[in-house]
């Protein structure tokens, strides 16, 4: 039986693009905050005060654009997390060198731009080729330079903290990618076969139910039950209180009758206000009793509609999933006993038979 999703509640509204950047984002403010944290003592230890100072600038930068991507400006955030990037790596490997390895850090803005999708691919070219363009030119001035400490191994084991750091960041960042993207195709397919306005199954999902369940009972000769259920007099709730009471009538039916039916039984929002029941293991019997309940369960409840107090009633009608006649006559056989329901007074149960329609429980 198909269940409500409801979103997270978030401060922001972002579609889910930029959902997945806004956690992106912000899993990415976090490391750089800690790993500019630990800059800070290396470089005062390292007898380099001025990129000591940079890492506190550069905490208080990954620290604003953090704020600024919870606020929503995720375009901002991102453009201070690039220059915040490039030049601390730019600056770093001007005072150490390029054996200090802190242009591996430029490696990470390559996969962080083309995954984000809120750039056209143009833009995320330009950026490759600027990227390219700086690692040349830091390549070409820097590589003669050669730094010393006072603290010798402490210098030497940087570039492996640089490409540790480095690796792990873009390990992060592929877990993160196939995690968003595998999440984005399960709500793509949850999506696809549910009824956006009551969250109930959808048509074409219902269908796949059926066949499922056509062919069980023809390999254990089991019974299942059909149910056409229809919302008595819909038009007049439209026309008289508007399209908006009449959504808000559809999801209150909606999420009574899932509460109503068994954990092994299917709905389905067939179309307009009329909805499908598939009941497993049920013949007709014991399909009369549930839609009974139904019935019940409908004309008891009270829906509000902009402190409007409105009852609705509805017609069921039943019939057997015949393994002989197939998906289309089955649902058409519940469809005529619920239409016979409807000449016949509305707010009643009706069973399918062969020769004519009998009106059950009226």
């Amino acid at each position: 039986m198909a269940a409500t999703n409801k979103p997270s509640r978030t401060t922001i509204r972002l579609s889910a693009g930029s959902r997945r950047l806004f956690v992106a984002i912000d899993y990415v403010c976090l490391a750089g905050l800690t790993v500019h944290a630990c800059f800070i003592p290396l470089f005062w230890l390292l007898g380099v005060p001025l990129m000591a100072g940079v890492n506190v600038a550069a905490v208080a930068i990954w620290f604003t654009a953090k704020l600024v991507n919870r606020r929503g400006k995720l375009d901002l955030a991102v453009v201070m997390i690039k220059l915040a990037v490039a030049a601390h790596a730019t600056l770093a490997v001007t005072k150490l060198g390029w054996d200090s390895g802190f242009h591996y850090y430029l490696w990470p803005l390559i996969p962080f731009a083309g995954l984000n999708e809120r750039i056209s691919p143009r833009v995320v070219f330009i950026e490759v080729a600027a990227l390219f363009v700086l690692y040349s030119v830091l390549f070409w001035f820097t590589r003669e330079i050669e730094f010393s400490s006072a603290f010798p191994q402490v210098t030497r084991s940087i570039p492996f903290m640089n490409v540790g750091v480095v690796f792990t960041a873009m390990g992060m960042a592929a877990v993160y990618y196939r995690l968003a993207t595998t999440a984005a195709e399960q709500r793509l397919k949850v999506q696809a076969s549910t009824d956006e306005l009551t969250g109930l199954t959808n048509r074409r999902r219902m269908l796949e139910y059926i066949n499922e369940e056509l062919k069980r009972i023809r390999r254990s000769g089991r019974s299942a039950t059909l149910i056409m259920g229809d919302v008595d007099h819909f038009k007049q709730v439209n026309d008289k209180y508007g399209h908006q009471a009449g959504d808000a009538v559809l999801i209150e039916v909606a999420e009574q009758l899932r509460a109503s039916l068994r954990s092994q039984d299917f709905i389905a929002r067939w179309g307009g206000e009329e909805f499908l029941f598939l009941l497993p293991e049920t013949d007709v019997n014991g399909a009369q009793i549930a839609a009974e309940k139904l019935r019940e369960a409908i004309r008891g409840r009270e829906i509000d509609c902009d402190g409007r107090k409105l009852r609705v009633t509805m017609t069921f009608g039943i019939a057997p999933l015949d393994s002989g006649s197939g998906i289309d006559e089955s649902i058409s056989h519940a469809d005529d006993a619920l239409y016979q329901g409807k000449k016949t007074g509305r707010d009643r149960v009706t069973l399918w038979q062969a020769a004519d329609v009998t009106p059950a429980g009226a």
